[in-house]
């Protein structure tokens, strides 16, 4: 007879001493099965947590709104004579906009969290519907173009205003964006300035269902705003939404966004400009509005110095002069911390094109407007297109800056990759659902899901430290904005105990303290 037995842990097991060892059969087993269930057998999951609250740490933006002054300028600029709303209109935005940035994605998201009555206190939660009619009250302090309207905006501009007083007064200065390991800054009175780098970009928002404005575009079926952003900072500065059809070369809608960009930088920081588009930007009407900007060479000291760096498209013209290049005529490339780029190549085709054979072919643009081009060798395999060099693959833009190395130039142009960031940044925060078929209230959404990324930027400069300072919505909010906590009431305060066993904890309790520090708006 052959016995099969089966032990959990044979450790302590004398085989020897069993006298039908030759036909006994033992399974060992080392108890990692059992081991790993043994957490859950005594764990019990209840809908009974009182006391506790879950995303502790919208705090932060929702008291970063009120110290620098968000929640009363949207008080004021939707108050109505003869009405007093059951909710306050500037604390419904702004605890909608810290919904948004701590993770929220629709109206039952908005509602869901600002129910929690310890965080948002028992006036501050609003139900689906109230959220929906405050986005149409917001929608009517837009104008027709859909950016804000002159209240509207001059109210976030004074909020803007006392945001950068109080980055400037923690870091030295405004934050300089980086290009090729260094700087971007220009001389100035005692020391280097950062130059100001304002980015256009539009975006595709999809839509699911037959919403107004909604259309067919060139990625499917939905809307196609427009947005400018700061690159110093990483905050939204103008919103434009459009219908789906809309053109991507459309100059005038880009006009409109960047004097909405511009009426938003605080009048100290105007004096050095950079304008970053991408192929888009390369309309008549912009560059020659661009070129009416820049009132340096007329006014001096006294003037505005607007610069742009816009792509360009590789066309008929831009190919001729490329054909007449010598390989001499190209440098190497560098790469954005600075270092050679061996496989790229970039070249200056302005006086090719000034003065080709047939005649100026750029006649009617600017006349300081300057082109280049760079060049990257086509991957193993990859076919070019009809028409295309079988070996390389072009890019070119425009500039009107007067000095520089080409490379740098160059560098500085692919710095416009990084609004990708910020665009990634306003679909986190809730652009790509938007909740209503009527498209001013989605506008008022778009609205409030960049000033989501807006208080995310401040709040990474004014109370972050460290990699949290550079740290994306998604690792902030599972470090610092979902945290969990025990609301208590100790001595009269208020108080939100975060798990001590949380690693960013202390984070947390610190970047609190630096907001309330704050001297309030």
């Amino acid at each position: 007879m052959r016995v099969s037995l089966t032990w959990e842990n044979t450790d302590c097991l004398d085989l020897d001493s069993y006298p039908g060892r030759d036909t006994l059969k033992v399974k060992r087993t080392s108890g990692t099965a059992a081991a790993e269930a043994a957490w859950s057998k005594s764990l019990l999951v209840k809908a009974e947590g009182a006391g506790t609250v879950a995303h502790a740490g919208v705090v932060l933006p929702r008291l970063l709104a009120d110290r620098v002054g968000l929640t009363g300028a949207f008080r004021d600029v939707l108050a109505r004579r003869g009405f007093r709303p059951g909710r306050d209109r500037g604390r419904a935005v702004t605890d909608t906009v810290a919904a948004l940035a701590s993770g929220a994605r629709c109206l039952s998201d908005v509602e869901a969290m600002t129910a929690q009555v310890e965080l948002f206190g028992p006036a501050g939660g609003a139900s689906d519907t109230t959220v929906l009619r405050v986005l149409g009250e917001y929608a009517d302090r837009l104008g027709e173009d859909g950016l804000a309207g002159r209240a509207l905006a001059r109210a976030t501009a004074k909020v803007r205003s006392r945001a950068w007083e109080q980055i400037v007064a923690r870091h030295g200065r405004l934050p300089a964006v980086r290009v090729a390991g260094k700087d971007l800054t220009r001389p100035g009175r005692g020391e280097d300035v950062p130059v100001l780098v304002i980015r256009l970009d539009a975006t595709v928002i999809a839509a699911a269902s037959a919403k107004e404005g909604a259309e067919a575009n060139y990625k499917g079926f939905g809307f196609h705003p427009l947005t400018a952003w700061c690159s110093n900072t990483g905050e939204n500065l103008a919103m434009m939404n459009r219908v789906g059809s809309a053109g991507s070369f459309t100059a005038a809608d880009h006009v409109k966004v960047l004097d909405a960009a511009l009426a938003q930088v605080p009048a100290a920081h105007r004096r050095e400009v950079l304008v970053s588009v991408d192929g888009a930007g390369a309309s008549h009407g912009l560059v020659e509005h661009l070129d009416a900007l820049n009132t340096a060479g007329q006014h001096g000291r006294r003037g505005r110095g607007v610069e742009y760096s816009i792509g360009w498209p590789v066309d008929a013209r831009t190919r001729s002069a490329i054909e007449a290049t010598g390989e001499g005529d190209w440098s190497a490339g560098l790469t954005a911390t600075g270092g050679a780029e061996e496989h790229a190549q970039v070249v200056e085709l302005t006086g090719l094109l000034r003065h080709s054979h047939t005649g100026d072919l750029l006649s009617g643009w600017p006349g300081d407007m300057r082109i280049f081009a760079r060049r990257t060798p086509r991957s193993p395999g990859e076919q070019a297109q009809l028409g295309q060099d079988p070996n390389w693959r072009y890019g070119a833009f425009a500039t009107n800056t007067p000095t520089g190395q080409v490379q740098h130039l160059d560098v500085r142009h692919r710095t416009q990759a990084h609004v990708e960031d910020r665009i990634k940044e306003l679909k986190a925060c809730g652009a790509t659902r938007l909740p209503s078929t009527s498209y001013d209230r989605n506008s008022a959404w778009l609205h409030l899901a960049a000033h989501a990324v807006t208080v995310l930027a401040w709040l990474r400069l004014l109370a972050l430290e460290d990699d949290l300072a550079v740290a994306e919505p998604k690792a902030l909010r599972f470090r610092l904005l979902s945290a969990p906590a025990r609301y208590v009431r100790h001595a009269r305060k208020r108080v939100l105990k975060i798990p001590t066993g949380w690693a960013w904890a202390t984070h947390l309790a610190d970047a609190f303290d630096r907001l309330r520090a704050l001297h309030p708006a």
